[in-house]
C-alpha cells in the first residue's frame, strides 16, 4: 500500500510539473531569432547579420555593414548587384541565394534606431533562388522590431 501511495504521489508531482511549462512559441510568425554578435566583415568593414525564422528555425539571413546602421539607410541589391548587402535562406536543407544570373533582389532599410528608447526597426525583403533546381523563395517587405539582446548585438561595436 505504501509503494502504491508513493508511485501515485510521484506521478501527481510530475503531472503538475508538466502543467506549469510555458506554452510553446508561435511557430507560424516570422521573427528575428538572433542578431549575430561575432566578428566578421563585408568588403573589409565590420558587419552584422539578422537571422529570421519561425520559432527557433532559421529561414532567412540578412547581412549589412555596421557603417550602414543609420536611420534612413536603404540598401538594395538586384541580381546580386550590391556587395554591401547579403541575403540567403535555407528551407528543408535547400539553400537559396542572390544570383547575377536570375531575377533576385534584396532590400534592407534601417527604419529607426533609437538607443534611448532601446528599439530599432529594420525592414527586410528578398527574392532568392535555389541554384540547384531554379526554385525561388520570396519574402515580402516586413518590418522587424529589435530590442533587448538583439538590439545590443546590433549596436555593439565589433573590434577586429
Amino acid at each position: 500500500m505504501l509503494i502504491k501511495n508513493v508511485v501515485i504521489s510521484v506521478f501527481l508531482i510530475f503531472s503538475l510539473g508538466a502543467c506549469t511549462e510555458p506554452p510553446p512559441e508561435d511557430t507560424g510568425k516570422l521573427r528575428v531569432i538572433e542578431v549575430t554578435d561575432h566578428e566578421f566583415k563585408i568588403n573589409g568593414e565590420s558587419a552584422v547579420t539578422l537571422i529570421i525564422g519561425r520559432g527557433h528555425v532559421a529561414e532567412y539571413s540578412f547581412s549589412i555593414r555596421k557603417s550602414d546602421l543609420k536611420k534612413g539607410t536603404l540598401l538594395q541589391s538586384v541580381s546580386d548587384s550590391n556587395p554591401n548587402v547579403r541575403a540567403d535562406a535555407t528551407f528543408f536543407s535547400e539553400y537559396y541565394v542572390q544570383s547575377k544570373d536570375y531575377d533576385t533582389h534584396v532590400s534592407v532599410e534601417i527604419v529607426e534606431i533609437d538607443p534611448v528608447e532601446e528599439v530599432a526597426r529594420i525592414a527586410v525583403g528578398a527574392k532568392l533562388v535555389n541554384l540547384k533546381d531554379k526554385d525561388f523563395k520570396e519574402l515580402e517587405i516586413i518590418i522587424f522590431e529589435l530590442t533587448g539582446q538583439n538590439l545590443e548585438n546590433l549596436l555593439n561595436e565589433v573590434k577586429i
